[in-house]
């Protein structure tokens, strides 16, 4: 029997088609220096800290989230229906990563990488509309016209739903909070080089379980990339 839509799952949806509706009336200013029509302006783009080397290996960051619009920015991406710097990060991710696989990108042309979202769990999905993630391949993949990688959504899939990172304060905690929270598809990961996609980078432990999660069905190599760290 199909379940019913909750109250709070309308009512969310209703939210996020009336932020629609303002943005597109009353167009964004920027994050950073309240100019129109950017959500970030190039000038404050521009002037974004890089984020330092990243304690986790496999790990790549762009950006350095203790910086107030890095924050700020990825926070209304996250959470308030902020799409449109999906844009804007799914460009620098691009860059971060073709300025990082050098002499392999020869090779990729042959057998693309195959590059795979962090998934939410489909109860927060329906909740928040979309994933973040995802939108962040999906610009990579635009940005991509030397077809050097390979957009796979359903290689890695979240069997159960887990409490917020953002809550759990140590990492011990957050490795159990995570444990056994993914699953690879073996007929799409299999001898694949993979570059996983995330937002921010706190513990490392989303990623960490979703390396194991595509080790077990057989990954030749697994890259993480995301925004800030």
């Amino acid at each position: 029997m199909r379940k019913k839509k909750g109250p709070f799952i309308h009512m969310h949806r209703l939210h996020l088609f009336f932020v629609f509706i303002i943005d597109t009336i009353f167009p964004q200013s920027c994050i950073g220096c309240s100019v129109n029509r950017f959500l970030l302006c190039p000038q404050c783009g521009n002037a974004l800290p890089l984020a330092n080397p990243s304690p986790h290996p496999n790990i790549v960051s762009v950006f350095d989230y203790q910086n107030k619009i890095i924050r700020k920015s990825i926070w209304k991406f996250k959470y308030k229906n902020a799409r449109g710097f999906a844009s804007y990060f799914g460009k620098r991710l691009y860059e971060e990563i073709i300025g990082n696989l050098g002499e392999e990108l020869s090779v990729s042309k042959k057998e693309p990488f195959l590059i795979v979202p962090i998934p939410l769990h489909k109860k927060r999905l329906r909740e928040r509309g979309y994933n973040q993630s995802e939108l962040l391949v999906q610009e990579i993949i635009k940005n991509d016209r030397d077809n050097l990688f390979k957009y796979s959504p359903y290689a890695l899939i979240r069997t159960r739903e887990t409490k917020p990172q953002a809550r759990t304060e140590k990492r011990a905690t957050r490795l159990e909070n995570l444990r056994g929270a993914f699953e690879a598809k073996e007929d799409l990961v299999y001898g694949k080089n993979i570059i996983l996609i995330d937002d921010v980078t706190t513990s490392g432990a989303t990623l960490q379980e979703a390396r194991k999660a595509l080790r077990v069905k057989g990954a030749k190599s697994i890259q993480s990339y995301t925004i800030a760290h």
